[in-house]
């Protein structure tokens, strides 16, 4: 008996450490109460009329989940709400609003104001590098760190060809780079993407190459994430005036990126790559 509750005792611990790191685990029930457990990190749930509620499970979170609503119309809003059931139960609620607008702040009389960011996202993808865009609100956190003054920002994450034929066209290179700043210091718009506000002190578009930056993410030994928010750090200087021109340039840009990365909770990206 004892062989044997030895025995079970072994198994039981191996098995413990096998699935031990492959939290969470999704188990998906029918209609019928069949279970069926799925592998993912990230849910996907079409609601019909172009509206998508995204589920992402944040890695080395506690129990976290984060929730956030998609639709198809570039025109439209998707916002969510919140109906509480009990203390452990709520429904949640994915709208789309129209023509809505953005709420400019008060012109309070005295005291320094924050930055304004009139953000837009756009992806450019699909299938793989769809799945490996970051999600429009750490695109806004990054971007706003790196915010020096009030800026209207479109990020354009797009796909190998459109990022190469960018290059080609504005840079005179003919291959696909990580990012690539458009300012627009003199009112001046590219085709096809939106116009820049004329009552916005700075304006600008960052477009990022995913398939180049998961390349260079896995290459330099980075998280995805951590490269994503380095870019967008990046890139957001550059739309304000800082460059790497010479070496005086590159240490007080580099210096500044990695102080806001920093606060941002990612680590110094050059001694990464170093």
């Amino acid at each position: 008996m004892a062989n044997k509750t030895n025995r079970t005792d072994r198994t039981n611990q191996a098995a413990a450490r096998k699935s031990a790191g492959t939290w969470p685990r999704i188990i998906a029930v029918d209609a019928d109460g069949k279970a069926a457990r799925i592998r993912a990190e990230r849910l996907e749930i079409e609601l019909g009329d172009g509206r998508k509620l995204l589920l992402a499970f944040p890695e080395k979170a506690w129990g976290d989940l984060e929730i956030e609503a998609e639709t198809d119309d570039d025109n439209a809003v998707p916002m969510l709400s919140l109906q509480p059931g009990a203390c452990n139960l709520m429904t949640l609620r994915v709208d789309v609003h129209h023509d809505m607008s953005f709420v400019e702040p008060l012109a309070l009389p005295a005291g320094e104001h924050p930055p304004v960011l009139k953000l837009q996202v756009q992806k450019a993808v699909e299938g793989e590098d769809k799945a490996n865009c970051p999600k429009k609100n750490h695109i806004r956190r990054w971007a706003a760190a790196a915010l020096r003054a009030s800026a209207q920002v479109t990020v354009r994450l797009v796909g190998e060809a459109e990022g190469r034929a960018l290059n080609r066209d504005y840079r005179g290179k003919d291959y696909a780079t990580n990012v690539l700043t458009f300012a627009y210091a003199e009112g001046e718009d590219l085709p096809g993407l939106p116009a820049a506000a004329a009552d916005v002190p700075l304006a600008g578009d960052l477009v990022l190459c995913v398939p180049v930056v998961v390349r260079e993410a896995a290459a330099q030994g980075k998280t995805l994430e951590a490269h994503f928010a380095h870019l967008v750090v990046h890139g957001m200087l550059h739309l304000q005036g800082y460059d790497h021109e010479n070496e005086t340039e590159a240490a007080e840009m580099e210096a500044l990126e990695t102080a806001i990365l920093r606060e941002l909770g990612y680590a110094d990206p050059y001694a990464l790559s170093a």
